[in-house]
């Protein structure tokens, strides 16, 4: 074989890998596009600290939107200790199509209420669970995946009520106190 034809031979390799890594660039591309939510939630976290006794209702609102150009159906559903606690409302509703990712535009938007009745009774304990808004095209819609967003609720009742350190901050506390009754130890052995 001529040094000139294993050059072109080696050239054609060379040019075929590139060509898959570029075919495999745009296909994950269109894969990561494809799967952008067209729907937004906020909060995405709900923390709510009750004292235990009263019995007591209140409500928070969830605001759900469509920044896409195609109209949505959303369900909204919940689970967790907290379920026997929370009620919807609506848990199921339509969005009309929105501006577009890149307007700025406002996007169509719902709100929910996540009502929460708290019996007399209760346990004090820490109950949580999750809001789980499922978005998939409206009646008339593009076949399009169904995507899912979550917002985290924590109900503190009672004594768990009250703030919690994370392990670090209580470590370092513990921490601080040595050195500080360490400092005023070694101060006090050379005073004497």
């Amino acid at each position: 074989m001529s040094q000139t034809s294993l050059q072109k031979s080696l050239m054609w390799e060379k040019t075929q890998r590139l060509s898959k890594i570029i075919i495999t660039m745009v296909l994950l591309g269109i894969c990561l596009v494809s799967t952008v939510n067209a729907i937004g939630v906020g909060p995405m976290e709900l923390p709510i600290d009750v004292e235990k006794g009263a019995e007591t209702s209140f409500y928070k609102q969830i605001k759900v939107w469509n920044s896409l150009e195609r109209p949505v159906h959303v369900k909204a559903s919940i689970s967790g200790s907290i379920a026997p606690f929370v009620t919807l409302e609506p848990e199921e509703f339509d969005l009309a199509a929105g501006p577009g990712m890149s307007s700025e535009k406002p996007s169509p938007s719902q709100y929910v209420k996540v009502i929460f009745s708290i019996p007399r009774g209760i346990a004090e304990s820490q109950y949580s669970g999750v809001i789980t808004f499922t978005e998939s095209p409206s009646q008339g819609g593009n076949l399009a995946t169904a995507v899912a967003l979550d917002v985290v609720i924590k109900l503190n009742i009672g004594s768990m009520a009250k703030a919690e350190f994370p392990l670090y901050i209580t470590a370092l506390t513990v921490i601080l106190t040595i050195v500080l009754i360490s400092s005023i130890v070694l101060v006090m052995v050379r005073r004497f």
